[in-house]
């Protein structure tokens, strides 16, 4: 548990914190409820500072959009105001939302919509179609996958994914910017990449069925 005045790290069995001295109040069978009163006190907050936000920033995309439509008699550059909006508000939602997985892949699309509705007012939606829009989707799918693989404790198996998604990512980049380039899918230096970091990763696949081996491993790397 911790000191609800200086967050230090209280044993169960001390009455008071030993850095501020402050006195730690238990119930009969020694349970702490403090922090989760506290816990419980600071999501309310949190929740109703949330919707607070969002008032405000409906409200103000209202403005913008009664502002453009009276300025351009059409809406047009509200569209920036209103996207942006909802990319600022889904770092709210990644505060309240207990599931932060879930608030994490609403942040990285609500960012996607972001960056399609800027390509596709300015017209140019080559360079999210075919660069940033897939490399932020590659970059949220390996987070993803860390957060998964991170729940299974065989470190050898693991390191062997990352590595094979890494060979997968590394040959898309080179495709992708050749497409972008020359209006053609190509693989080029990535292929000599990809096949070494696919050579080591089936080497400790094999390896991660063998548990004395991968202890051995794990104990001098210090994983």
């Amino acid at each position: 548990m911790k000191c609800k005045n200086c967050k230090v790290e209280i044993a169960p069995y001390l009455d008071e914190c030993p850095l501020c001295h402050k006195k730690v109040k238990k119930q009969n069978n020694d349970k702490v409820y403090s922090d989760i009163v506290e816990n419980f006190s600071t999501r309310i907050n949190m929740l109703y500072f949330s919707r607070l936000i969002m008032k405000i920033l409906v409200l103000s995309n209202i403005i913008c959009i009664i502002c453009n439509l009276i300025i351009n008699k059409k809406i047009s550059w509200s569209y920036y105001v209103i996207f942006s909006t909802i990319y600022v508000f889904s770092f709210y939602l990644y505060l309240i939302m207990n599931n932060k997985k879930n608030a994490f892949i609403l942040n990285i699309l609500s960012l996607e919509l972001l960056l399609f509705s800027i390509a596709y007012i300015t017209k140019t939606l080559k360079w999210f179609l075919i660069l940033v829009g897939p490399f932020i989707l590659m970059i949220m799918c390996f987070i993803l996958l860390n957060i998964y693989l991170s729940k299974h404790k065989n470190i050898l198996r693991n390191f062997s994914c990352l590595l094979v998604y890494i060979a997968f990512i590394l040959n898309m980049i080179n495709g992708l910017i050749i497409l972008y380039k020359t209006n053609y899918f190509d693989i080029t230096w990535s292929r000599y990449t990809s096949i070494i970091l696919l050579i080591i990763g089936i080497i400790l696949m094999i390896l991660s069925f063998n548990s004395k081996i991968s202890e051995q491993i794990e104990k001098r790397f210090f994983i």
